[in-house]
């Protein structure tokens, strides 16, 4: 149950991005992702006078019945030094539902991509209703809410509150690693849900019913396969939980004296958790999944930056600012704190991070390699599980391809078009600058500028932070971090100034106004269930605030062409890259296939080039397409509402979706047209 809702609410966070655009992350996710979440990155479209005249994601497939995925695994490459073949559990008859052993390790995996409707099971409606069936579904929210968010450090980052909904977390630390795929708490919740009749729920009881439901299917289907868990490496050099950890400890505010207390303890228990993660990287590579001597190098190097910091680290002062907080505290007490904080980090934290850099470069003897999961027994199945709950869609791999191929066609026409007259526009964008000044004056700007097309927020307040320089080159351009989700002023947008290169106002754009700060607002006002704020989609999150960022352009120029220009700079990576993810990991594409998509386009990429970030794709399955697809899946979804209402303004079209809520795209849609329906006939 645990590990199920930790992969579900990481994807709440799109985290640090580290890489050529805007990183992002949002709270919970922190928390989660060291328990087999992922995340991390941004790009996207729209033009002067609205995203959805423009035809880029103009066509009918978004409706059409799913095409079935073939159900053999004719297609995967298996390395062929290896003549063991798996053997058969429960059938195994290729359609997915039976269960194949590997002889090599033992672990368990499917024997064919499972179709929609056995992952997803057709059932009775229950008889539960009224107001007994929303007492019901509140006591499954609490109890999802204490088997998630159960440890001290999770509790903390989630609520200002957690009390509140009855958590009550042991100890003081970062729960457990754990790989355990143990289903039966979600099991017996999905058949509590089962009992119920939707149709009698209203709305935001509906909205959230429809989703837990879906999300509960997921995990419990993925549960039963035991070599899942270890497919990706946790301690990723460039997404692993290394990289924001310190920004994770800076959250943490005190009121009292036990609150320092309680972070002291919180701070000595990462040497543990830390250890479980190292032993779960080793048991990754005893089993066969080792991953090359070169990332397990680069996982070291992300240690060896942390522990640069011994003796400079923001957390020193950090920490005895945050004791200026607590009333009453005595000079004797602040003055011992200080001290047993820094001995602490001395002698506990940074000692730590050096060890996991040691235990990390002991891994570089397995020799493992870097492949594609078609390449490993179960890889695509695995894939093709984590693809629906990173896009935030149901689509098949193939439908979803389709969906990329088709934009990045109408991408390039839109392009060979606009070069056709660049003459009277690119002077324009030689000269434009998307960006009003400070990161404070871009934000004020945007909050006004954007109130005629988005719906309003509540009152709220945020903090700015700047990367440390010692992490610029290793950190995104910028960052949102949302926390304390019960309350409005838990809000930080983090900005790397050495990331950023021209054009701020777009990527404020992207993690404030109107994107994910606004949307994390909004959300969080218009539903009582935290279910849908804590266990969101990453695809979700990173398709709107992609989708924002060029909507936005707008509100900084007035030429149409200049705008569209810039939003096919601004996509055409973020589309490429997802495409060469489905590539790598689905269709055995090494990196000359993915430079050749490239040059297809005219753009001047080589395997030299390209070698970072093809390596990130390799040991971080579905990094891309979280962002392309869920952007693709954004716009699609926007404009099949503005063509089938088309008296609806972006306004009610942006309202429409923010008060869908967190669902799937799928739901989503069916969500607006029944708002814009009731709204506009």
């Amino acid at each position: 149950m645990k590990k199920h809702f930790s992969r579900v609410a990481a994807l709440l966070i799109a985290t640090l991005l580290l890489m050529s655009s805007t990183g992002c992350f949002s709270t919970a996710a922190l928390i989660y992702r060291a328990r087999n979440g992922r995340d991390a990155r941004e790009t996207q479209e729209t033009r002067d006078d609205g995203f959805f005249d423009d035809d880029i994601f103009d066509d009918d497939s978004w409706h059409k019945k799913a095409t079935p995925t073939p159900k053999d695994d004719k297609d995967r490459q298996t390395d062929p030094s290896d003549p063991t073949e798996p053997t058969e559990q429960n059938g195994g008859n290729g359609d997915g539902q039976g269960i194949l052993t590997d002889p090599n390790n033992g672990l368990t995996y499917p024997d064919g991509i499972a179709s929609q409707d056995e992952i997803h099971p057709k059932h009775e409606k229950g008889n539960v209703s009224g107001q007994a069936a929303k007492q019901l579904l509140a006591d499954i929210e609490k109890r999802i809410l204490n088997e998630a968010v159960a440890s001290y450090v999770d509790a903390e980052l989630c609520f200002d509150d957690y009390a509140k909904y009855g958590i009550e977390p042991e100890g003081y630390g970062w729960g457990d690693y754990s790989t355990d795929t143990d289903a039966t708490v979600d099991k017996e919740i999905l058949e509590q849900l089962y009992t119920i009749d939707p149709d009698s729920l209203d709305d935001s009881d509906r909205i959230f019913y429809d989703k837990v439901v879906y999300d509960l299917e997921e995990g419990i289907y993925m549960s039963q396969f035991t070599a899942f868990p270890y497919y990706e490496m946790e301690f990723n050099p460039l997404v692993g939980p290394q990289n924001e950890v310190l920004f994770i400890l800076e959250i943490f505010d005190f009121e009292t004296k036990e609150d320092a207390e309680h972070y002291l303890e919180v701070l000595k228990d990462l040497d543990r958790y830390y250890d479980q993660i190292c032993d779960f990287e080793k048991e990754r590579a005893d089993y066969g999944y080792a991953s090359s001597p070169e990332i397990y190098e680069e996982s070291a190097k992300s240690f060896d930056a942390l522990v640069e910091q011994t003796d400079d680290c923001f957390l020193y002062d950090s920490f005895k600012e945050r004791l200026s907080h607590i009333n009453g505290l005595s000079d004797a007490d602040r003055n011992d704190l200080i001290s047993r904080h820094d001995k602490i980090m001395k002698e506990v934290v940074f000692p730590e991070f050096e060890e996991c850099a040691g235990k990390m470069r002991d891994l570089k003897s397995y020799n493992g390699k870097d492949a594609g999961l078609s390449q490993f027994p179960g890889g695509r199945e695995y894939y093709e599980c984590t693809f629906r709950s990173q896009t935030n869609s149901s689509k098949t791999i193939a439908e979803a391809t389709a969906d990329l191929d088709k934009v990045i066609d109408n991408v390039q026409q839109t392009n060979d078009a606009l070069m056709g007259n660049y003459m009277e526009w690119y002077f324009d964008y030689a000269m434009h600058n998307f960006d009003k000044g400070s990161v404070k004056e871009n934000l004020d700007f945007l909050e006004n500028a954007v109130s005629a097309d988005f719906p309003g927020v509540p009152e709220h307040s945020y903090k700015l932070m700047d990367v440390p320089k010692v992490f610029e080159d290793s950190f995104s351009p910028a960052a949102f971090l949302s926390y304390h989700q019960d309350k409005f002023d838990s809000n930080i947008i983090i900005v790397n100034k050495g990331g950023i290169h021209g054009d701020l106002g777009v990527t404020i754009a992207h993690e404030g106004y109107p994107g994910h700060m606004h949307q994390s607002l909004y959300t969080r006002a218009h539903t009582d269930h935290p279910y849908l704020y804590l266990f969101d989609s990453i695809g979700y999150a990173e398709g709107w605030a992609t989708y924002c960022e060029n909507y936005a352009m707008k509100y900084f120029a007035d030429n149409s062409d200049l705008i569209t220009y810039c939003q096919i700079n601004n996509e055409v990576d973020c589309l490429l890259t997802a495409r060469c993810d489905i590539g790598i990991h689905c269709e055995g594409w090494n990196i000359e296939d993915c430079v050749r998509l490239f040059s297809k386009l005219g753009l001047s990429v080589t395997a030299s080039s390209f070698r970072e970030y093809y390596n990130l794709l390799l040991s971080d399955p579905n990094y891309s397409t979280k962002y392309g697809c869920g952007f693709v899946n954004t716009g699609k979804v926007m404009t099949q509402m503005k063509k089938e209402f088309p008296n609806a303004s972006d306004k009610d079209i942006h309202t429409a979706y923010l008060n869908s809520l967190t669902g799937t795209f799928e739901q989503i849609e069916d969500h607006m047209r029944k708002e814009l329906t009731g709204k506009f006939g």
